[in-house]
C-alpha cells in the first residue's frame, strides 16, 4: 500500500525484498516439486489440433527443454511411451530422438517391479530389465524398455514443472515413423498410466478437432484437474472407461430407442466407452439405425451408405457447409443427467470434395459403442478415477485461460 511517508529508497528496498521473497517461494515450489508428485495439481499440457488426423498431440518434454514431444492422447491405452535410440524407423526422421544413453536422469526398471507387472505384456531381459510390448487394434506393436525418467510439463500460472522418475515406455521397435507418430500418452486406470501417476484426476478440453490454429486446447493432469458441469458414473473395464448411456435425442425429440440397447452384457459384450483416441463414435445396430433414420428426414439430399470394414457410414452429396446449416443438434443422455450435445460440425464431416458423411458409424452388435473425441469437441469433459466420475461442460476452452 501506499505511504507518503516512504522515501524512494524504502519503495526500493521494498520491492527488492518483495521480489527475493518471491523467488525464494518459487525456489521451494520447484524443491518440493521434484521430489513429490503432489505438486501435480498444477500440471497441464498444450493438445495440438492437426489437420490431417483425428486425434490430439500432448506437448511435452523429456529430460530437458531440448527433447520437445508430441505424443497421441489416449485414454484407451495404458502407458506414455516415446521413441527412443537405437531405433531402425529414425534415420530419416526429422525430429531429435531422445537417447537414453545420455541422461543421467533415465533409469530402467526391474522386470520384478509392481509396474512391469501392471503390464499385460512384458518379459524380462539379461539383465532382469523391464520389457513390453503394445498392440493397437488396427497399427502395429511397438516394444521397448520400461524406465523412468524426468517430464517437463507447464504448469498453470505458465510456468515449468519438472517431474522427476515418471514411468514411461521408451520404444525401440516400432512401424510408426516418429514424424507420423512420436509416442502415446495413455491415460487409463493402470498403474503404469500417466493419469494414475499423477492423481488419479484429469481433465482436457478441446475445439475443433482438425483446427491448428486454435490456440486453446489443453490437458489437465491431477488435483488442478476441472471436475465442472454435469456428472455421470463413470465405470471401468478391461481398461477402458464406460459410461451410461441412457437415451439419444435429435433437435429435443428422444429416439426410439430402449434403454437396454447400451447396456454391456453379463459376458462383457456391448455397453458404451469413452475414448480421446480415436475420431469417430460407434453405436450398435439399432441406435444407429435409428438416429440415421433420423438424421436421413431432416437431409433432403441423395444419401447412401458407405461400409467400412464390418462398419457402416451414413453419407450425403453436397458441400457440409453449405447443405447443413441450422441442423439440429444431436444430444446424447447418460445417467445421472449429464448430456453431450453434438451441433452440426461434430456431427459431419466432409469425406471428399462433393460428399460428406455422419462421423457415427454403426458397429458391430458384439462391439461397445463408442463416444470419439469427435464428439467431444467443444466440451471440457473431466475424469475422476477415484471417484468413478466423468463430468461434461460445453465450453470454449478461451474461457479456462480467464
Amino acid at each position: 500500500m501506499y505511504n507518503s511517508v516512504h522515501t524512494d529508497f524504502d519503495r526500493a528496498k521494498f520491492a527488492f525484498e518483495d521480489s527475493i521473497s518471491r523467488v525464494a517461494i518459487i525456489e521451494e515450489k520447484m524443491k518440493r516439486c521434484e521430489v513429490n508428485v503432489s505438486c501435480s495439481d498444477n500440471i497441464q499440457a498444450n493438445l495440438h489440433a492437426k489437420a490431417w488426423v483425428g486425434v490430439f498431440f500432448v506437448e511435452f518434454y523429456i529430460k530437458d527443454m531440448s527433447h520437445r514431444m508430441l505424443a497421441v492422447m489416449d485414454t484407451g491405452s495404458n502407458l506414455l511411451w516415446v521413441h527412443c535410440i537405437p531405433c531402425p524407423n529414425c534415420a530419416q526422421a526429422s525430429i531429435r530422438i531422445y537417447n537414453p544413453s545420455t541422461s543421467s536422469t533415465y533409469t530402467n526398471v526391474s522386470c520384478r517391479s509392481e509396474y512391469c507387472e501392471a503390464l499385460r505384456q512384458s518379459s524380462c531381459d539379461q539383465r532382469e530389465n523391464c520389457k513390453y510390448e503394445l498392440h493397437y487394434e488396427g497399427a502395429a506393436p511397438t516394444e521397448g524398455m520400461l524406465a523412468t525418467e524426468s517430464f517437463i510439463f507447464d504448469t498453470s500460472d505458465d510456468g515449468l514443472l519438472t517431474v522427476p522418475n515418471v514411468v514411461f515406455g521408451c520404444s525401440h521397435e516400432s512401424n510408426e515413423k516418429p514424424d507420423a507418430v512420436m509416442g502415446v500418452l495413455g491415460l487409463n486406470n493402470n498403474k503404469v498410466s500417466l493419469a494414475t501417476q499423477l492423481g488419479n484426476k484429469f481433465s482436457y478440453c478441446v475445439g475443433r478437432i482438425k483446427d491448428p490454429s486454435y490456440e486453446y486446447n489443453q490437458l489437465i493432469l491431477g488435483e488442478g484437474a476441472i471436475l465442472e458441469g454435469d456428472s455421470t458414473p463413470l465405470e471401468i473395464y478391461n481398461g477402458y472407461y464406460y459410461v451410461t448411456l441412457e437415451g439419444i435425442s435429435l433437435g429435443g425429440a428422444m429416439l426410439d430407442i430402449p434403454k437396454n440397447t447400451f447396456q454391456r452384457t453379463d459376458s462383457g459384450k456391448g455397453g458404451v466407452m469413452i475414448d480421446s483416441g480415436g475420431e469417430f463414435s460407434f453405436l450398435v445396430q439399432r441406435a444407429y439405425e435409428e438416429l440415421a433414420a433420423a438424421v436421413m428426414n431432416m437431409i433432403d439430399l441423395r444419401f447412401w451408405f458407405k461400409p467400412e470394414l464390418h462398419f457402416s457410414q451414413l453419407c450425403f452429396e453436397g458441400n457440409v457447409t453449405k447443405e447443413i446449416k441450422g441442423f439440429p443438434s444431436v444430444t446424447f443422455h447418460f445417467s445421472g443427467g449429464a448430456e453431450l450435445g453434438l451441433e452440426a460440425e461434430s456431427l459431419f464431416s466432409q469425406s471428399t470434395p462433393t460428399s460428406f458423411c455422419m462421423t457415427i458409424l454403426q458397429a458391430d452388435y458384439e462391439q461397445p459403442g463408442v463416444i470419439g473425441v469427435g464428439a467431444q469437441q467443444y466440451h471440457n469433459v473431466g475424469y475422476d478415477i477415484s471417484g468413478k466420475k466423468l463430468y461434461l461442460r460445453r465450453m470454449d476452452c478461451e474461457l479456462l485461460d480467464e
